[in-house]
C-alpha cells in the first residue's frame, strides 16, 4: 500500500491548494469539484456552482448567479495531465480552447443563468516506473487516468501480456471499460486483471506498478 500512499501524496502536493481563487478582475477555478463559491466583484455579489462528477466523469458545469450583469474574467484550469486541448462553452456555444498546463480566460458581462461547461479531456496513460524493484524481462509501469492512478487487481505481482514489443503504449489498447464502473477496465488477453481507482481496493490483491512483458 506504500506506493499507492505516496503516489496519493506527490499528487496532492501537486494540485492547487484551492477550489477556487479570487482575484481582483474576477475568479479562477482551480480544481472540479461539486462545490459553490460565493464572492464580492466591482461592489456585486457573485455566485458560482461547480456541477459535475469528476473523476467518473469527465463534463463540467459552471453555473453563475448575479443580481446584476458584472463585467469579469472567470480563468478555467486545463490540468496539465489533459490528453489534447479543451474546448471551453459559454451558454452553449464555443468561446475558447486551452491547452494543457494553461488557464482559459474568459472575459465578458456574466448575468442570471450564464453557464460555463467542458468535458475535461482525461484518458488512460501509462508512466514507466525507474526505481529499484524491478522484474527480469518485464519493464514496469503505472496506468493512469487523468490525475487518478489506477491499481491492478487480480495478483500481488501482476504480469500482463502486449504484442507489440516496441510500443508498450499498445497496452492501453487493452484496457476494456467495464460497463456501469465508471473507471474500471478488463484487460484484453489477460484474464483475471482488471485495473480500477487504487482508492477503491478493498482486501484483493494488487498492484500499482504492474510488470509488462513484451514479445512480438
Amino acid at each position: 500500500m506504500w506506493r499507492c500512499a505516496g503516489l496519493g501524496t506527490r499528487l496532492i502536493g501537486s494540485l492547487p491548494e484551492h477550489i477556487y481563487s479570487i482575484a481582483p478582475d474576477g475568479l479562477y477555478v482551480n480544481l472540479f469539484e461539486p462545490s459553490t463559491v460565493q464572492w464580492v466583484q466591482s461592489g456585486e455579489t457573485l455566485r458560482l456552482r461547480a456541477m459535475t462528477r469528476f473523476p467518473s466523469y469527465p463534463e463540467v458545469r459552471l453555473q453563475i448567479s448575479a443580481a446584476r450583469p458584472t463585467h469579469m474574467k472567470i480563468r478555467v484550469r486545463v490540468p496539465s495531465w489533459a490528453a489534447r486541448a479543451m474546448a471551453v462553452h459559454v451558454n452553449g456555444k464555443f468561446a475558447a480552447t486551452g491547452k494543457p498546463g494553461s488557464y482559459v480566460a474568459l472575459e465578458r458581462s456574466w448575468s442570471e443563468g450564464d453557464a460555463i461547461s467542458f468535458t475535461l479531456p482525461a484518458a488512460p496513460r501509462l508512466t514507466r516506473y525507474t526505481g529499484v524493484d524491478q522484474i527480469p524481462d518485464y519493464e514496469r509501469y503505472s496506468v493512469e487516468y487523468g490525475p487518478i492512478s489506477l491499481a491492478a487487481v487480480g495478483a500481488a505481482e501482476v504480469r500482463l501480456r502486449v504484442e507489440n514489443r516496441k510500443h508498450p503504449e499498445s497496452l492501453l489498447n487493452l484496457l476494456k471499460p467495464k460497463p456501469g464502473q465508471p473507471l474500471h477496465y478488463t484487460v484484453e488477453h489477460n484474464p483475471g486483471i482488471e485495473f480500477m481507482p487504487y482508492w477503491q481496493v478493498d482486501k484483493q490483491p494488487f498492484t500499482c506498478f504492474p510488470g509488462v512483458h513484451l514479445h512480438t
